[in-house]
């Protein structure tokens, strides 16, 4: 199928695209979003080398929540690496994932070759991934790092078997069962990955027999992965119906990204730039000789599986970073449609560049906004006014600011929009800076009504009831607190001070 051998030249283009736009982030700071919780305030796990083991014992976002519902030890494992070097400063993190975007880009070129796009399709295809606007937020955003590294892996994984039904090899077999396990430490997204190889068996059945017993490996490393760590909290058929938009707006995000958000709900993303581009690849498949239809089912249905598992979680949130991965098939898609109109090679050259070029600076233009937390807030609620993430996002920009006024306007329209989960827990801090205890007692407690495994919420409940001189409740909310932190976080010296009398009779938080 792959045609003439892939060069390195091809998709080293589509990597030192990504470089080159995305370079700069390099020296963005944190956004406040999940940011600072995995690596500011885990620092007393990351900077220890042994980390590197003990990653597989603990939960991902571990900081926030010691029962966090998602399990992936090998993205904290490079945040521990990043450590070593680059401390609770942005910059080794930065670097990271723009090492991660270009090595993801390589692949894609390496991938849509692998399918016999041709050379000219595949690195134009690699490139416009590389410079994409609509993925900046797997680059220029810490945390996507989930998704540019399952990426990575998951794409080797695919090559791997590729180039195993095509030359059978314990190596390439190998090397391949090795990275999709490497994949299911990443992101629960790599539970969907064997679904789509096995529509590519039914679709396109390899040559010879010898990996047709692969659908139970895979199936065992499945069941192991689930065994050792199952996702938590998941959307009902109710909800999962609901949530059936996310795809004409992620399809849409990626075929028209004129201003794309990290975070947003799908109330406020267009879906007519979805449907437009349904109806443009069923009209080219129409009028377009030489189609290979099971390419191009292959390619639609990797889109819709890669991209399913998010509509699993609960809640209306769109993250931008999710379409990495579901938008390789979208690619392959496409690329097979340019390749069946067969346009002379000049003229796709000419095209393709024009295209890249004009997504290049889409993206220039609007990854400023990761660069800092007042950027990322204002442009998350300029985009998508309705995102109750986004306005709290904007108050807690505002109350770091000591604009508290402002931040407390900020959240009542969070708790408006969506159910509040941390923002009573801010709303909280604001009222005990002000020594305003009853109110912060009553916004922790909601806060903990949502979400009683949230330890800060129980630690700031026991400081506010060691002011109303409630020793014993202030104790047990302390142990609370204790129970679900993370043993480095020396909350034992904490939870001493709030089981002895107040001592700060001016009202102050300790």
């Amino acid at each position: 199928m792959a045609g003439p051998s892939f060069r390195l030249r091809d998709g080293g283009l589509a990597a030192l695209a990504a470089v080159a736009v995305h370079g700069r982030s390099a020296l963005f700071g944190f956004t406040g979003l999940d940011d600072r919780d995995l690596v500011v305030d885990d620092q007393a796990f990351l900077a220890r080398a042994s980390s590197l083991v003990r990653v597989f014992g603990r939960s991902y976002m571990h900081v926030v929540d010691a029962a966090h519902a998602y399990w992936r030890p090998l993205v904290t494992a490079t945040l521990v690496i990043d450590a070593q070097w680059s401390g609770a400063h942005p910059l080794g993190y930065h670097v990271t994932n723009v090492v991660l975007h270009a090595a993801a880009s390589f692949l894609v070129v390496a991938l849509l070759h692998a399918f016999g796009l041709g050379r000219i399709v595949a690195a134009l295809g690699g490139v416009v991934f590389a410079v994409h606007p609509g993925l900046a937020a797997a680059v220029a955003w810490i945390p996507g790092r989930n998704d540019s590294l399952l990426a990575v892996l998951g794409l080797a994984a695919w090559l791997a078997w590729m180039r195993h039904r095509e030359r059978p090899s314990a190596a390439a077999l190998g090397a391949h069962l090795a990275l999709f396990a490497a994949a299911l430490l990443t992101k629960e997204t790599a539970l969907a990955l064997p679904l789509v190889w096995g529509v590519q068996l039914a679709l396109l059945p390899p040559r010879s027999g010898r990996d047709l017993f692969l659908p139970g490996a895979w199936a065992t490393m499945l069941a192991a992965r689930l065994l050792v760590h199952a996702p938590g909290a998941h959307a009902s058929p109710a909800e999962l119906l609901a949530h059936a938009p996310v795809f004409l707006a992620a399809l849409g995000q990626i075929a028209a990204p004129v201003r794309p958000s990290a975070i947003a709900v799908v109330e406020d993303l267009p879906l007519w730039p979805g449907l437009v581009v349904v109806a443009g690849l069923a009209l080219a498949v129409a009028r377009a000789g030489g189609v290979r239809r099971r390419v191009l089912a292959l390619g639609g249905i990797a889109f819709v599986l890669l991209l399913a598992p998010a509509l699993a979680a609960p809640g209306t949130l769109v993250l931008a970073q999710r379409d990495y991965l579901p938008s390789v098939g979208v690619l392959l898609a496409g690329g097979e449609v340019v390749r069946a109109l067969a346009p002379e090679r000049r003229a796709l050259v000419a095209a393709g560049s024009v295209l890249a070029s004009a997504l290049a600076l889409l993206t220039v233009a609007s990854e400023s906004a990761f660069r800092d937390p007042a950027a990322f807030a204002r442009e998350a609620v300029a985009a998508s006014p309705r995102c109750a993430l986004a306005h709290f996002c904007l108050g807690q920009v505002y109350q770091r600011a000591g604009q508290d006024d402002q931040a407390l306007a900020e959240y009542r329209v969070s708790l408006a929009l969506g159910p509040g989960e941390v923002v009573h827990n801010d709303v909280a801090v604001i009222a005990m800076k002000y020594g305003r205890w009853g109110e912060a007692e009553r916004e922790l407690r909601e806060e903990l009504a949502l979400d009683p495994r949230y330890g800060r919420a129980w630690r700031n409940l026991a400081v506010v009831l060691r002011h109303e001189d409630r020793l014993p409740e202030a104790c047990d909310a302390a142990g609370r607190a204790l129970a679900l932190s993370d043993p480095d976080d020396g909350l034992q010296a904490e939870r001493a001070r709030d089981c002895a009398p107040p001592v700060d009779s001016a009202g102050r938080i300790p």
